[in-house]
């Protein structure tokens, strides 16, 4: 990433990655295929990044688009949706050489618990359980917004892409 935006706080470099991938949306060339989510999704809290477990979470509507023949959140979309989401946080304790390029991942383990039907509002709670200089491990959790009940979590573990960083 650029150093202008590793001038940023934290949660301006949150904000940014979002408004970033927001405008991809309009330009009808691009053919990232999650940028569908990024319309429905928003921040809703930032941690500060010397916090325990630095934290983002985000708010995201369901729709139609995002689900499966039973109207139903996508197991594949749940999945992309915490890929991205959980990748956030280390935005908050980027630096050069350390994640600045949020790494790749090496793990994505998602559990479905109930479902999320199109029109449901969710809160996607995202956390740095471990980080270290090559590798890192991160949760997330998809709760129902108006109740708080889980209805997914994954555990996400990624390596460290950014030059100069000893391969794995």
């Amino acid at each position: 990433m650029a150093l202008d935006y590793l001038q940023l706080t934290g949660e301006e470099r949150v904000r940014e990655l979002i408004s970033q991938f927001s405008e991809q949306v309009k330009d009808p060339e691009d053919r990232e295929w999650t940028k569908n989510l990024f319309p429905s999704l928003t921040v809703h809290s930032v941690s500060t990044p010397d916090a325990a477990h630095p934290s983002v979470t985000f708010r995201f509507t369901v729709q139609p688009q995002h689900c499966n023949r039973l109207n139903n959140l996508h197991g594949g979309c749940t999945a992309s949706l915490f890929d991205f989401c959980t990748s956030t946080p280390l935005a908050l304790i980027a630096r050069p050489g350390f994640w600045s390029f949020l790494g790749v991942s090496r793990t994505l383990n998602t559990t479905y618990l109930r479902p999320a039907p199109a029109g449901t509002e969710v809160l996607v709670e995202c956390e740095i359980v471990q980080v270290g200089q090559r590798l890192c491990a991160l949760r997330g959790t998809l709760r129902r917004a108006s109740d708080g009940t889980v209805l997914a979590t994954c555990e996400h573990n990624k390596v460290n892409t950014d030059p100069g960083v000893a391969k794995v």
